[in-house]
């Protein structure tokens, strides 16, 4: 997280670029009254609602409170309101992994599902957005409230086995023909912030994992040598991911994720050698492609791979060296291609797990995929619009500035000073995470 230095830059030798806070504009502010007024106040409203007024003594609280509309560059990035904050009351044993995802209120079922198949720690960000000018607002907003506190209180009343899910329910107010734009990043360092677990599983909402990889990465042994592969070894430990063959459709493709979420290594193969599930994703095989799969089916025991730009694996991370997602990746593209990105600048070392895996359960594309491809979704026929070049155009800025060694020490994020405001920040820069 916010600001693991490039290995082989001395702070010294590097040109800080700053975030600065941006103008607000007199339509901005006009429209953040209209929707205030009237607003609950955290005391009224039913969740469990964090802004806490004394000194940010960890990152979790620091997140919770209001930040300043910011830009990088001519970027200007997601500003993002805390609205409700939802913890499990269950109990966190100390080899815990969290998972870190984030989704939009209506996929919470998605969420519900990647529960069920983890059983261990979730850190969630759930979006909800809120339109410039529009009376209902504070209606809608205190609906998705209530949504989510239900949702919530759902899973704490699951059977044991079922998930510790810590939801943060934020908003942000954008304007309508921009609904599409959905802020990845700035909700994935949301989730990010409020995880307090040594070991991080960084994994999208539309995932689930493969039968028993909790029980299998927090059994004491396992987990010793986990916690020495990514905290002391500095390597990011890859989980092979597989979707359904786009051609089945929602309900079959959703049976077929389901029987080979549930099946071994071997029963995982002959899915796979039937064509019954593929390696994610079809319509962009880079993603994916150096993790190898015909090599990890053949394999009993890790392998390291070798780093190509546009890799974007789901993996098992170190929490203490973990960089911020860059906020200025929105919609649909290059936002977790440029976080693989500076990982590999940062010289981890990618390491594949001969068992676990995670499966893809197919869904309706978002507005954000339609906004950035023309064409039939989720296949190499779809055709990329403006917006995906506009993001390029950012990821190979990055690129340059983390060769440069100018990339900014602390992150591209609106929670970039929660960094330097941590306990233990001015003691060791290195270690956030107290």
């Amino acid at each position: 997280m916010p600001g693991a230095l490039v290995p082989g830059h001395s702070r010294t030798a590097k040109r800080r670029r700053r975030i600065h806070s941006g103008t607000i504009w007199l339509l901005v502010l006009a429209a953040q009254l209209v929707l205030v007024l009237g607003r609950p106040t955290p005391e009224e409203t039913p969740a469990v609602v964090q802004q806490v007024a004394s000194p940010a003594t960890d990152m979790a609280t620091c997140a919770n409170k209001p930040v300043h509309s910011a830009t990088y560059g001519r970027v200007r990035l997601p500003n993002l309101k805390v609205e409700a904050v939802f913890k499990s009351a269950r109990p966190h044993a100390d080899t815990e992994i969290t998972i870190i995802t984030q989704c939009s209120v209506d996929r919470l079922y998605m969420l519900e599902s990647q529960c069920a198949t983890w059983g261990g720690v979730t850190s969630a960000a759930v979006y909800w957005p809120l339109e410039y000018f529009n009376p209902t607002n504070t209606e809608r907003l205190q609906t998705a409230i209530n949504e989510v506190k239900t949702f919530h209180a759902k899973m704490e009343a699951a059977p044991a086995g079922g998930c510790r899910l810590d939801i943060v329910l934020l908003s942000e107010v954008i304007k309508s023909q921009d609904l599409w734009a959905y802020p990845y990043n700035a909700l994935r360092n949301q989730a990010l912030a409020r995880a307090k677990t040594e070991v991080l599983l960084l994994l999208d909402v539309d995932f689930v994992v493969s039968l028993g990889l909790h029980k299998q990465l927090t059994e004491a042994q396992a987990n010793a040598a986990l916690l020495d592969d990514t905290c002391v070894q500095r390597n990011v430990i890859v989980l092979p991911a597989f979707e359904t063959d786009s051609g089945m459709g929602l309900e079959a493709g959703g049976e077929t994720a389901t029987r080979a979420q549930r099946s071994n290594k071997e029963e995982l193969l002959k899915m796979f050698e039937a064509r019954n599930i593929i390696q994610f994703a079809e319509f962009y095989p880079v993603g994916h492609k150096s993790t190898n799969y015909k090599k990890w089916f053949a394999s009993t025991a890790p392998y390291g791979i070798k780093f190509k730009t546009g890799y974007e694996p789901y993996i098992l991370v170190s929490r203490k060296y973990m960089p911020w997602y860059d906020e200025r990746f929105r919609g649909y593209g290059w936002d977790k291609v440029m976080q693989i990105y500076q990982l590999d600048s940062m010289n981890f070392h990618f390491i594949v797990h001969p068992k676990a895996f995670v499966v893809h359960r197919p869904h309706p594309p978002s507005s954000g995929y339609n906004h950035t491809f023309t064409g039939e979704a989720y296949t190499k026929k779809h055709k990329p619009t403006d917006h995906l070049w506009k993001m390029e155009r950012i990821a190979k800025d990055m690129m340059a500035e983390l060769r440069a060694g100018t990339y900014p020490d602390d992150g591209v994020t609106a929670l970039a000073h929660c960094r330097q405001i941590t306990e233990d920040h001015a003691a060791e820069k290195g270690r956030w995470w107290r």
